[in-house]
């Protein structure tokens, strides 16, 4: 699979098989990461693969997104967060990008991923998992066989639309300032 047919492509799923991921597709994925651009190429990110289902129940039981819980294989996605641009949070995006890299993997695999940030607090994650304080939590990515191929989504914008040439056009931030949100608008598979 091409680099355009696996970002068109990706989608996150949250149901999957009862059929595990191999361990060498995840060793794969997660080697995927290892060679994103990092802040001053510090490659700073370390990961937790999980698979004990006492550990995800453990997990849940603290708070996340409500169907972790039925998923058997994640990757907890961390970063060192002793950094010195604090402002733009290099450590954040240096994760970001990991896990894009990840994702884009899995895609083309034929693997099934969601990318969750909806996590118990660092302090839990961190006694949970043992995490030294220099390391923080980013997200936590589920992958699995899907139990159905994700539909594909459109964009909801042209390129035209969102892309400025040396200045931000402020007409569309008044445009968009009396529209309400439409949930309906938010292809949200489960």
């Amino acid at each position: 699979m091409n680099i355009d047919k696996a970002i068109h492509s990706r989608r996150s799923v949250r149901i999957f098989t009862e059929q595990l991921v191999d361990l060498e597709f995840i060793h794969q994925i997660i080697d995927a990461g290892r060679w994103a651009p990092t802040a001053t190429n510090k490659q700073e990110a370390r990961f937790i693969y999980i698979d004990d289902k006492n550990i995800i129940s453990k997990l849940c039981s603290l708070g996340t997104a409500y169907f972790v819980e039925n998923c058997q294989q994640m990757v907890l996605v961390l970063y060192d967060n002793r950094i010195d641009n604090v402002e733009y949070h290099d450590d954040v995006l240096s994760a970001a990008a990991v896990i894009q890299n990840m994702l884009l993997k899995a895609t083309q695999l034929g693997i099934g991923t969601c990318w969750v940030a909806n996590l118990p607090s660092k302090a839990a994650l961190r006694k949970l998992f043992d995490i030294p304080a220099y390391y923080d939590p980013i997200s936590l990515i589920v992958l699995g066989h899907a139990v159905r191929k994700p539909k594909e989504v459109k964009r909801k914008q042209g390129l035209d639309a969102i892309l400025f040439y040396n200045c931000f056009d402020k007409t569309e931030v008044h445009q968009k300032k009396d529209e309400k949100m439409n949930i309906s608008a938010f292809n949200i598979e489960f």
